[in-house]
């Protein structure tokens, strides 16, 4: 049975280069003021990654690509930056035809209760789409107020 008055000194002589060893790795990185970090602490990396310059400029597919064409032209959408100014409803043409639309409802004669109550629904919807596109623009302003600093 083996006992530590009968153990060969290179356990202690180890143990003792282990201990070294530790106190040099605790001073090397610091350890013993890890403890007065806070810990809402937070590492900023801000160089951007490959694969976030690419998703920015819309060169490089969001997942793995499952397949290698390009799809059809009709189906082909301009990327746009998060910070520009986008519009509600933009499948309902541009503004000039969308005021075009609206001045068209307004001189709209209508033959029918019923029709008269749609072009009122359809006038108060363009009201509000205007409305949430201007909440839309003040947002993004605001935006790219706090990003300028």
């Amino acid at each position: 049975m083996a006992t530590i008055d009968k153990l060969d000194i290179s356990v202690y002589n180890l143990y003792a280069l282990r201990t070294k060893m530790v106190e040099q790795i605790n001073q090397e990185y610091h350890l013993q003021a890890a403890s007065s970090i806070p810990p809402q602490t937070q590492l900023m990396d801000i160089y951007p990654k490959l694969s976030e310059m690419d998703l920015l400029l819309g060169s490089v597919p969001l997942l793995t690509p499952w397949a290698y064409f390009f799809p059809p032209k009709h189906f082909r959408f301009v990327r746009r930056s998060p910070f520009a100014r986008h519009r509600v409803a933009p499948s309902l043409g541009s503004l000039e035809k969308q005021e075009q639309d609206i001045i068209m409802l307004e001189t709209f004669e209508c033959p029918t209760p019923e029709a008269e109550k749609e072009r009122t629904v359809l006038l108060a919807c363009f009201s509000q789409l205007d409305k949430i596109n201007s909440w839309l623009g003040h947002i993004m302003g605001r935006m790219g107020q706090f990003l300028q600093g």
